[in-house]
């Protein structure tokens, strides 16, 4: 019985993966017109995305604050500890 439903399993699996998508596949139209005709309306104003408005200030003025950081941690902690000695 056990082998009878495995069997079964693998044969509707075939199916399924074999002749189930070759059925569902279209037929080609008879003719070689389009299906749907799209009238070009009016053009439409390009705006700028999002991440360019928003996120691109965003991410300059972050680096450009985490370079001054560094500056002055670089000023603060390894130029303060050394001096020249004369």
């Amino acid at each position: 019985m056990n082998r009878l439903r495995l069997f079964l399993a693998l044969v509707a699996v075939a199916l399924m993966l074999g002749v189930g998508p070759s059925s569902a596949q279209e037929a080609p139209s008879g003719g070689d017109t389009p299906a749907v005709v799209v009238d070009e309306g009016a053009p439409v104003p390009i705006e700028d995305a999002w991440t360019f408005r928003y996120l691109v200030p965003t991410v300059l003025a972050l680096s450009g604050l985490i370079v001054v950081a560094t500056v002055v941690g670089y000023g603060v902690r390894v130029r303060g500890r050394y001096r020249v000695v004369r």
